[in-house]
């Protein structure tokens, strides 16, 4: 499986989704689990984080990665709805910057520990779905893309 992040942009209603849960359901290898974040005006970054690290498991000192139990230790993340996270006052849009972080430098940082240390996360594929900006989705930044 190539870990090449894969982003599906289409008209709403095209059957974007769709088509990638099929895929994931019924072509995606089986030693591999699917974390599933669908994404909405109200997503909050801690949010999407939460979601992602119930669904991973620390393998040694700073390293994070699926459960072993139902797959051999592999993921892949399918975000729905990518654009739809309002923007904050500056502009960005935090859930989808710490996608990005994710994606650059591999992980983030563990914000319920108080000294804050990084959560590196192995063995995690990347595939999102978005419609066209307006009906409340956003442009997504040029930097995420």
């Amino acid at each position: 499986m190539s870990k090449i992040p894969t982003l599906f942009c289409g008209q709403t209603g095209t059957g974007k989704s769709v088509y990638i849960k099929n895929v994931l359901a019924s072509q995606l290898p089986s030693d591999f689990a699917v974390i599933e974040v669908g994404f909405s005006a109200q997503t909050s970054a801690q949010q999407t984080q939460d979601i992602i690290d119930a669904k991973l498991e620390r393998r040694r000192k700073g390293v994070f990665g699926p459960k072993v139990g139902t797959a051999q230790g592999k993921a892949v993340l399918f975000v729905d709805d990518l654009n739809m996270p309002s923007r904050e006052e500056w502009g960005a849009q935090p859930p989808i910057e710490i996608l990005r972080q994710f994606l650059d430098d591999g992980g983030w940082y563990d914000n319920k520990d108080k000294e804050k240390p990084w959560r590196s996360i192995h063995d995690v594929h990347f595939v999102a779905a978005m419609g066209p900006p307006g009906g409340g989705r956003t442009f997504i930044t040029p930097r995420f893309l």
